[in-house]
């Protein structure tokens, strides 16, 4: 098949007849392995589970629920996002040769003090990537620093936010996990890790150099901000899909998938109050934004899961 030559919704009809003429056929003990994983960008509802019977598929897989192809298509396809930046460039990796990984290792894991980590960062134009969790790093980073948190989807998250794969990277890790952000950054074809600051933030910390945090508040505290100045700018970075599902209804959508394309809209001396579902992906946001020099961004805390609980209006 020819590049472009079927659409998404012909694949997805191609899916349905092979379901069903083959797959649901088969007897309902029939064990079933998924080939991707909860987070994975290459589809939508997916189990954190590694296997399954088929006959159980068959009660809660919501795209077999379908009562027809038709049907069927436009529940699949709807909502789908466009496949991340990085998809096609590891495609063209895998195809022309890549670093080793001990290659990768002897460039990336070079402890770094805080003077040499600042050089470095001048001389090379390095991204700084912080990869603790989101909340630690609220309370104090190193200025121009992103934060995508190892505990969460990190390697999806750099492959969509940070694209350019050749990109110099600098790490901020808790000490011990630089080998693994370097492994999980690698395996997503991101083989420009130069090096990291040794003993972490601590380290940065300890010579009294900048540092900078992101305010955090609650959804009750929230709800009082909202009732006292009903002109607060408020950005919701989940999904399209998680937005029309229910959101704010003062809410501005600005999906975090997109935050290249939508931060030069943003006023740069204006105050945001952002959230996602829980905060993972609030933070990235919250700290793209410090980074590109937003003057004021407080992360809700709890994110869309906390505001539900309270009489703010949803639609």
């Amino acid at each position: 098949v020819q590049q472009g030559a079927l659409s998404m919704e012909d694949m997805a009809g191609t899916l349905y007849d092979s379901l069903h003429s083959k797959i649901l056929t088969l007897p309902d003990n029939v064990l079933v392995y998924p080939a991707h994983g909860a987070g994975s960008a290459c589809g939508k509802h997916m189990s954190k589970e590694t296997f399954d019977t088929l006959g159980h598929q068959k009660e809660v897989n919501y795209a077999l629920k379908a009562e027809n192809k038709e049907a069927f298509v436009k529940e699949v396809t709807s909502g789908i996002l466009p496949p991340p930046q990085y998809f096609a460039k590891n495609a063209a990796m895998n195809k022309n040769g890549y670093e080793s990984v001990d290659q990768v290792y002897e460039k990336g894991l070079k402890p770094l003090d805080a003077h040499e980590f600042e050089a470095q960062a001048n001389h090379t134009g390095a991204l700084l990537l912080d990869t603790r969790d989101p909340q630690v790093f609220a309370a104090g980073f190193i200025p121009s620093s992103i934060n995508i948190g190892l505990n969460g989807q990190f390697a999806p998250w750099v492959g969509a936010l940070i694209t350019d794969l050749k990109q110099p990277l600098l790490l901020i890790c808790e000490p011990g996990k630089e080998q693994e952000a370097i492994t999980r950054l690698a395996r997503v074809g991101y083989d420009s890790t130069i090096g990291y600051i040794n003993g972490g933030i601590d380290t940065w910390k300890s010579t009294g150099k900048d540092m900078e945090t992101i305010s955090s508040v609650s959804a009750a505290d929230f709800e009082d901000i909202y009732q006292q100045d009903q002109s607060i700018n408020v950005i919701d970075v989940r999904k399209p899909g998680e937005y029309a599902t229910e959101h704010l209804d003062f809410s501005m959508p600005r999906a975090l998938d997109y935050i290249n394309d939508w931060t030069p809209e943003i006023g740069k001396d204006q105050t945001y109050y952002i959230h996602c579902a829980g905060g993972y992906r609030s933070m990235i946001a919250a700290s793209i934004l410090k980074a590109r020099g937003v003057a004021e961004v407080i992360d809700i805390a709890g994110g869309y899961g906390a505001l539900k609980n309270s009489s703010l209006a949803r639609v």
